[in-house]
């Protein structure tokens, strides 16, 4: 469901698992990937250039999809990855089952988060739920997700909040209409 309003006081960026390991072997990949990867840049930039924390999660584990080169672990080619950015490795299908991403968001005081990466019904979907049943608003981030099948977001916009670059930008710089009275 697109959401036009975050609802939070502090929000941080989680990008899931953008690995070149769960680089997929169907046709269409190079452009559902770019596309996306173009999107994660943009959001991370949009949270560093306000000082907003961007952890970039880290799968430690074989993929479930073939490979077969040794460059699975780096970055998918384009990412921007800075050195200020927080890295958080997992060894799980959520970004909270045994990582320390809880206590880093608690201890900075977030609330929401944004999420981006891949696989958008794994990994992603997993996290945004986890994220929820430790009282953290979740929101997808719209263009910065990489499905495993090609509809994939689709689905996942219909049951998960979704927002855009616009929407994040407001709320980052405090200028999103309060909500009602009745909703607080």
């Amino acid at each position: 469901m697109f959401r036009d309003k975050i609802w939070g006081t502090k929000m941080a960026m989680v990008v899931v698992d953008p690995q070149r390991k769960f680089t997929l072997p169907v046709p269409d990949w190079k452009e559902r990937s770019s596309a996306a990867i173009e999107g994660i840049n943009r959001y991370a930039d949009i949270f560093r250039e306000r000082g907003v924390p961007v952890f970039y999660i880290h799968y430690d584990g074989p993929s479930h999809v073939p490979y077969g080169k040794n460059d699975g672990d780096e970055w998918l080619e384009g990412i921007d990855y800075r050195d200020e950015y927080i890295t958080v490795h997992k060894e799980n299908m959520s970004c909270f089952k045994n990582t320390v991403l809880e206590k880093e968001l608690k201890d900075r005081g977030i609330d929401c988060i944004l999420l981006a990466g891949m696989l958008t019904e794994f990994c992603v979907i997993s996290t945004y739920f986890s994220a929820i049943e430790r009282d953290i608003n979740a929101y997808m981030a719209k263009g910065a997700l990489i499905p495993y099948v090609a509809e994939g977001n689709d689905a996942t916009q219909v049951v998960c909040n979704t927002t855009d670059e616009a929407t994040i930008i407001k709320f980052l710089d405090g200028k999103q209409e309060p909500w009602p009275e009745d909703m607080v």
